[in-house]
């Protein structure tokens, strides 16, 4: 039976004495030790080998602890790196202020080794559950990809290889001109579709990579969100569409948010409406929603489509029913959701009386 390979610790220490010190004692406990005399120089490490824990001192030349705390965690390929702090100052601010960067554990100095030891193996274990989580978050996400792609994917391309085969085994003498733009704009529907579908998917892919939260956040007016997201749908040519009314805000609110993913989120909550819509004639109603401490971007349309059992409609923030049925059938909501949920917020349906359904996007709001 293959022995578990033995951890490896990067000591991040300018004291050469308590380094050989560490180095001497971790190592009689089994670990692989490598070592750096202040932060700059573990960072140059870091680009070499990863390490499985860090075990670094506060105060050093050159580069001191909080700045490569800071560094690491702001670098995606080292972010979920355990970081044990040793320090000769304990005060509750330090601390606080090693734990707001992302501290994993915080021992004082003289250093007993079995305190040392004990916070190594219990920040290694909280690594391995985290990866173990990650792991398993991943092949939720290959399920539900897997079961989208399959049940997405085959509508469009069954009705654009049948309207082609249907041209291909036909007679073009008995096709009228009428008939052939009618095949060819089926065509062209389905394709149209089938590049929307390859285009969420590849944004849900790019999600995936988004470790916590979006990465460029900035304070946006959230009617100006849906109004800039309207007058940028490929349909209509810089114009607003004469099917939609968004509402005015009575008063304004704002989101933090990064904008490009918000406005792909509600890109693809219009296109599930626009393809729900039974009557070309509905009008799309589009607003700002507010609950405390959340906005709403919400869009509604009375004469859609719905599943054979939607759920019943409710009225308030905390029962509202998650987009989680609908969102694990179609591709654009299951984009909304993830948007939703990397900025702290969730979308949500409601369905109604005569057919309706109304989508909304919900997000922290900030002061404005």
């Amino acid at each position: 039976m293959n022995e578990k390979p033995a951890a490896t610790v990067l000591i991040v220490e300018d004291d050469i004495n308590l380094s050989l010190a560490l180095v001497e004692t971790l190592q009689s406990y089994g670990y692989t030790t490598m070592s750096a005399r202040h932060g700059l120089e573990a960072l140059e490490q870091l680009r070499q080998s990863q390490p499985d824990v860090i075990v670094c001192d506060v105060n050093m030349p050159v580069m001191d602890g909080y700045t490569l705390l800071q560094q690491i965690r702001s670098d995606p390929d080292l972010r979920l790196l355990p970081i044990i702090f040793l320090t000769a100052r304990a005060t509750i601010e330090d601390q606080r202020r090693a734990k707001l960067i992302g501290i994993d554990d915080y021992l004082s100095k003289p250093i007993d080794p079995k305190d040392l030891v004990a916070a190594i193996e219990n920040a290694l274990k909280r690594r391995r559950l985290i990866v173990e989580e990650i792991e398993r978050g991943m092949e939720q996400l290959r399920n539900r990809i897997v079961g989208l792609l399959q049940h997405e994917f085959r509508t469009p391309l069954t009705f654009v290889l049948g309207y082609a085969e249907l041209l291909s085994s036909s007679d073009e003498t008995h096709l009228s001109v009428e008939e052939l733009r009618m095949i060819a704009e089926r065509i062209l529907q389905g394709g149209r579709r089938l590049q929307q579908l390859i285009e969420s998917f590849l944004l849900l892919a790019e999600l995936q990579t988004y470790t916590s939260s979006p990465k460029y956040l900035e304070p946006v007016n959230a009617w100006s969100l849906w109004n800039d997201v309207l007058h940028d749908l490929p349909s209509s040519n810089g114009t607003f569409p004469k099917s939609v009314h968004l509402r005015k805000e009575q008063q304004e609110r704002n989101v933090n948010v990064e904008v490009r993913l918000v406005s792909e989120a509600l890109h693809r909550l219009y296109e599930f409406i626009e393809r729900r819509r039974r009557d070309d004639a509905a009008l799309i109603e589009c607003s700002v929603e507010y609950s405390v401490p959340y906005v709403g971007l919400a869009i509604r349309c009375d004469d859609v489509e719905l599943p054979p059992h939607p759920p019943t409609r409710v009225g308030d923030r905390e029962t509202m029913q998650t987009a989680g049925d609908e969102a694990d059938v179609d591709l654009g909501l299951a984009v909304a959701r993830t948007v939703a949920q990397l900025h702290g917020g969730q979308l949500t349906v409601e369905y109604g009386s005569a057919n309706s359904i109304c989508l909304t996007l919900w997000l922290p709001g900030v002061e404005s």
